[in-house]
């Protein structure tokens, strides 16, 4: 924050804080990168206040010298926070003391371990210690719906789950039952937890309480491995850590970017990854309708562009990448392109602005911006078909479920001499191709795309093809170099270079790793938007610096395996070592 974007300064453990009018001692603080501890609290919910470990010690409160809690409490210009002090440590081992009063021992076999803020705090701020011998509460175990599964026993009633449905989805599914240490979080009677956001409460929780079930007991957390990357599955194109192990995806969870999904992602979109694992998925490449090996059935497309006598057309999808489509474009010439898109579906739009997109094409607008207007393309592919005057016919089909071509288009294709076919599934219907390779799924590829805001992301490969296979970008500039249009294959950032010159209206001299982790509209969406405050703020400021998940997700909590296994600093199983590291 610079000088100029705030209102006064504040002191915390003595250390200058820049903050805004209305900032509270814990969102300043956390924006100027001084952590302080909390549950609770959300940058995108309202405060509740309940969880107490965010207590610190301030000046200018009322009754002055009493603990305050940093979440709900404004900071005021020259006010001093306490909070690395010895008497803010001992009001954090007190409220951590009650809080695992009822939790169980069950870090071994919790989900959460490893990015769980109660184990964290209990490392970094708890007793190492428990003086409670009694029976613990005991607490329901159940399914709150198809995705969520609720371990009451580790639940401390934050409530964040609560105030996400009520606030962010409008449908309020869940609320507190029970009173005092008899109180958890469940479903109202009949209800279930099942709009279309519900995973968001599993990222929201940073205990154990809320699970994914579809990522329950799969791997422990860390052992994943995050690539940074955005959703493939609509035109909202929400950030995305794709969480591989062992060369395979085991769950998605989204990314902070205000400009595009907030901190939210839908279940939709979380559960995609399946489409890569569907028993239509193409595998194997075909000669001729028989398996061959990837090589052989590259050699063979090769050799008929080299031999094409006639015009080549294509036919694309809104699931491309910006580099597929140049570089497509680039082979047919001026030969025409038809352009399919996923139907549209259901929409939902959640209170604090975050929306599905309805068109289910996560590149429906960089068609448009790499390719131009295109609704006569299939009219003009099935009559240069229908003519006779097409040597090659070139497919590239990356829709997980197969493309929705029309029946005439897939009758006239028949018509090509050599018919080359990118395809991610082969179901009833697809084009009986003379070579058909199988294309990637928007996990497997690098490149770019454009949101439904016009906002250009990238797309970072998370797992390897599978097989012998290639990506679709090297397999299509394989054909460009056999057709003597480009010398070399080259990255997708070599390539997006090369669109970026020739298309400068759309994409204004972007540089491909200059998009980072956040993406950048495309060039009319470059004037500043007005901020809550009333101050402009430009469109690319996109990170409050808040993770979407729990806090021990976040990059640098746990620096490496041992900080996420460790036990706590004075613990005899910690050997006397500093940190207790195990």
């Amino acid at each position: 924050m610079t000088d100029t974007e705030h209102d006064f300064t504040f002191a915390i453990d003595g250390k200058s804080i820049p903050a805004r009018k209305g900032d509270t001692i814990l969102k300043a603080g956390l924006r100027a990168g001084v952590f302080i501890p909390h549950y609770c609290w959300h940058p995108g919910l309202t405060v509740a206040g309940n969880c107490r470990i965010c207590l610190v010690h301030a000046t200018k409160t009322m009754p002055p010298g009493k603990p305050v809690i940093a979440c709900a409490t404004q900071a005021v210009e020259g006010m001093e926070v306490e909070s690395d002090g010895p008497r803010t440590k001992a009001l954090r081992e007190g409220v951590m003391e009650f809080l695992l009063v009822n939790h169980p021992l069950d870090c071994p076999v919790c989900d959460q371990a490893g990015e769980c803020d109660l184990q964290q705090y209990s490392f970094d701020y708890g007793r190492a210690t428990s003086r409670f011998h009694e029976p613990k509460t005991q607490r329901p175990r159940k399914d709150l719906g198809p995705l969520i599964r609720f371990v009451g026993n580790r639940c401390i009633v934050c409530t964040r789950c609560v105030r996400f449905c009520e606030e962010v989805a409008g449908t309020g599914e869940l609320g507190v039952v029970g009173r005092g240490a008899m109180s958890w979080i469940d479903t109202f009677p009949g209800v279930q937890l099942d709009n279309p956001l519900s995973g968001c409460v599993a990222d929201l929780c940073p205990v154990g309480a809320l699970l994914d079930r579809d990522s329950m007991h799969t791997t422990r957390v860390w052992l994943l491995r995050g690539t940074e990357s955005a959703c493939g599955r609509c035109a909202t194109g929400c950030n995305i850590n794709v969480e591989t192990w062992n060369d395979q995806v085991r769950r998605l969870t989204p990314r902070e970017n205000q400009a595009v999904n907030r901190w939210w992602m839908c279940d939709e979109g979380r559960l995609s990854y399946k489409e890569a694992q569907a028993p239509t998925r193409v595998r194997r490449a075909r000669v001729d309708g028989r398996e061959a090996s990837f090589l052989d059935a590259l050699t063979r497309a090769t050799d008929e562009v080299r031999k094409a006598q006639g015009g080549v057309v294509a036919l694309t999808t809104g699931f491309a990448t910006n580099e597929e489509l140049f570089t497509l474009k680039a082979l047919v010439g001026k030969g025409p392109i038809a352009v399919a898109y996923a139907p549209d579906g259901s929409t939902f739009k959640a209170r604090d602005g975050f929306e599905i997109s309805r068109d289910k094409n996560p590149n429906r607008k960089g068609v448009e911006a790499v390719l131009g207007a295109t609704d006569a393309g299939e009219a003009a592919v099935i009559a240069a078909l229908e003519a006779g005057k097409v040597g090659l016919a070139i497919v590239h089909d990356g829709v997980p479920g197969g493309a929705p071509w029309s029946p005439t288009l897939l009758a006239a294709l028949k018509k090509a001499a050599a018919l080359l076919v990118l395809a991610h599934d082969d179901v009833p219907g697809a084009p009986a191709a003379t070579v058909l390779l199988p294309a990637m799924h928007w996990t497997e590829k690098e490149g770019t795309v454009v949101n439904g805001g016009g906002r250009v992301q990238r797309l970072r490969a998370a797992v390897p093809p599978t097989g012998d296979a290639r990506v679709d970008l090297e397999v299509l500039q394989e054909l460009a170099r056999a057709a003597a249009l480009q010398p070399r294959v080259l990255s997708a950032a070599g390539v997006f270079r090369k669109l970026a010159a020739a298309a400068p209206l759309s994409f204004d001299g972007m540089d491909y790793n200059g998009l980072g982790a956040l993406g950048v509209p495309l060039g009319e969406g470059r004037a500043a938007r007005p901020a809550s405050n009333g101050r402009a703020l430009p469109v690319v400021d996109a990170r409050t610096g808040y993770e979407a998940g729990p806090v021990s997700r976040a990059p640098g909590r746990a620096g490496d395996e041992q900080v996420r296994v460790s036990v706590h600093r004075e613990s005899a199983v910690g050997y006397g070592t500093p940190r207790g590291d195990l």
